[in-house]
């Protein structure tokens, strides 16, 4: 037993079916179509200095947007320079104060002395000094809401504001 192929050998001409004539294409036709449809090359050249036009906009545009950044990472950087100057200078200064030296400045160059025991008034209060809240008060839906509208008011108040 051999093994062939035993798909069917058409003769792979085109038939014509009865009813149906061929159609002489014109050649002059196509072509006419053809460069119809064919873009000119004052067109192309157009298409190309507006393609370079808006790459040149756009390169230019990302180039301010860098250099912005680059700016104002750099005024960042001296912001927090100067922040931690100042916190440092406002810690020596804290470090500085010595209030046995203030008193002895107070007395001596000054004349001042500490009060006596009948010169020291104490005041009483009649009122509490203490605030009560309850959980429904604080976490209760209505100032949940109430909250979320005063604070999308002040923001609107804050984004118009001059």
């Amino acid at each position: 037993m051999a093994y062939d192929n035993l798909a069917y050998k058409y003769d792979y001409r085109e038939e014509e079916k009865p009813g149906r004539q061929r159609v002489k294409v014109d050649r002059k036709r196509v072509q006419k179509r053809a460069k119809k449809n064919e873009i000119s090359y004052l067109s192309k050249i157009i298409y190309v200095f507006v393609l370079a036009a808006s790459a040149i906009f756009m390169i230019a545009q990302f180039v301010n947007v860098n250099e912005a950044e680059s700016r104002l990472a750099a005024k960042q950087e001296d912001y927090a320079f100067e922040e931690s100057v100042t916190s440092q200078k406002s810690f020596e200064l804290e470090q500085s104060v010595d209030l046995s030296k203030i008193e002895q400045e107070a007395t001596g160059r000054l004349g001042m002395k500490r009060p006596e025991s009948h010169q020291i008034v104490y005041v009483d209060v009649k009122q509490d000094d203490v605030t009560e809240k309850t959980s429904g008060e604080v976490e209760g839906l209505g100032n949940r809401i109430a909250g979320f509208f005063s604070s999308a008011i002040r923001n609107i108040i804050e984004f118009f504001s001059i």
